[in-house]
């Protein structure tokens, strides 16, 4: 699993804010969830039968693009071969893109001519769809064996459009995974300053985190040697101190009341004040994963993608919830999508389903990188892997349960979370107060959202 729209860290400047790929500015394709990407009216079942089906007996051959390291790779390639097995009749073309996916997926989609299916990560699904550039997959879904009500809401909400909002109105991918965001900590380190482990069952309060991180924070002639915690993944600290970014009708930004501006401030002052969290300068040599990796962080906020690395590791560690007062947070996905000119339409939602079915989330599960779709699954020895860290791996599904989807997904032009992300530099650096810049921002932000997702409005 990678993120589609990225994580956002304390210390870290606008530029490295997103981890793979800006949402850009978006069209939208109007109120008509059922149309077909071309505009005909025709639903997914209409346009199958227009012309999509291939006469019984015949082969079709079909691209399907992805990113993903050689072990992602390997899986996914081992899951083509299956797929081959059991539909004799349909072909796959691999299309391995192992950097800038988003980037040569923009490119790709602009000259018309794209994979049949494809990977969509969840920060780059409203812009996609807005622009007519997925197929419309609710009806096979529908017509389907697979259990959605086994698989986990938030993943499949954040695929859902109506043609003016996301997370509501048909499903246009099938989630290839969900990665709710924990806490990491190196167990020998705790042991060694003496403090006790975060419990798996009840997350830190704010003030247990601070107090937690300066018991763990070294510093030798007036250098931090060690931290902490790593760079704070603010949005959800929003959420767990009750804050919120939008309005529910997604008309308006409130990311300057109260709980969010008391959440960033808290954050903002853990290196800001406090020194227990890296600034930028700190990071600009080793990033968060490489200082944990080197005994350099005592905790850090990621996800479940970074277990198969850190299984490698030298020293003992585990998982604990985000200390964000409550169960809360943010989860990142990635979907699969089909192409919404594919001419190959049935063929590509059958690899759709069996990737994102039970099948293929089993294989992607035993790598160890990422948690089921579905929630029976998670709860098996596919996923927790007993014997192998984390010794906590159940933390991974209390989080899965109450996480959201991050506000990137919320609205087709996430353009107004860029503006907000990029324009909480000055508060990281110390410059200007988390309300200072958020009472700023605010004008700016609502009107980027009402530019860009005129459908809200109407």
């Amino acid at each position: 699993m990678r993120l589609g729209k990225g994580k956002s860290l304390l210390a870290v400047t606008a530029s490295l804010t997103l981890l793979a790929g800006l949402t850009a500015c978006g069209g939208n394709s109007g109120k008509e969830s059922s149309a077909s990407p071309d505009g005909t009216g025709k639903n997914a079942a209409e346009s199958s039968a227009s012309g999509s089906q291939t006469p019984a007996g015949e082969t079709v051959k079909i691209k399907f693009a992805g990113w993903g390291d050689p072990s992602e790779k390997e899986v996914f390639t081992k899951l083509i071969k299956d797929f081959e097995q059991k539909n004799s009749t349909i072909k796959v073309e691999y299309l391995h893109i192992p950097a800038d996916y988003v980037g040569k997926m923009n490119t790709i989609l602009a000259g018309g001519d794209a994979p049949d299916v494809f990977y969509v990560p969840d920060g780059d699904f409203g812009r996609w769809v807005s622009q007519g550039l997925l197929h419309p997959i609710q009806e096979f879904v529908d017509a389907s064996s697979l259990d959605t009500g086994d698989m986990w809401e938030s993943g499949l909400l954040r695929y859902r459009y109506d043609g003016a909002v996301n997370g509501q109105g048909p499903l246009y991918a099938l989630p290839k995974d969900i990665g709710p965001t924990v806490l990491y900590y190196n167990k020998d380190l705790f042991t060694k300053m003496n403090v006790p482990f975060p419990s798996a069952d009840t997350p830190m309060t704010f003030e247990q985190l601070l107090d937690t991180a300066k018991k763990l924070t070294v510093e030798e002639n007036g250098k931090v040697k060690q931290y902490g915690m790593g760079p704070i993944w603010w949005e959800g600290f929003v959420f767990g101190n009750g804050g919120a970014f939008l309005t529910d009708d997604r008309r308006e930004f409130v990311g300057n009341g109260e709980a969010a501006v008391s959440a960033l401030q808290f954050a903002a002052d853990l290196a800001n004040v406090h020194k227990v969290v890296p600034n930028a300068a700190a990071l600009k040599d080793m990033n968060d994963s490489q200082m944990f990796q080197t005994g350099r962080l005592a905790m850090m906020i990621t996800g479940r993608w970074m277990v198969p690395e850190f299984r490698k590791l030298g020293f003992d560690w585990d998982v604990a919830p985000l200390p964000v007062n409550k169960w809360a947070g943010w989860s990142g996905s990635v979907g699969i999508g089909i192409y919404g000119k594919t001419k190959h339409l049935e063929a590509a939602y059958k690899l759709v389903e069996y990737l994102g079915g039970p099948e293929g989330q089993k294989e992607q599960s035993l790598m160890g990188f990422a948690i089921p779709s579905f929630k029976s699954m998670a709860a098996t020895d596919v996923f927790l892997q007993p014997g192998q860290k984390p010794e906590h791996a159940e933390v991974f599904i209390k989080a899965a349960e109450n996480q959201v989807p991050g506000p990137w997904t919320n609205l087709p032009n996430a353009k107004w979370f860029d503006m907000l992300s990029q324009g909480l530099a000055p508060m990281w650096d110390g410059k200007k107060s988390a309300a200072d810049v958020l009472n700023e921002l605010k004008p700016k932000i609502d009107a980027a959202i009402k530019e860009g997702n005129p459908a809200v409005f109407k």
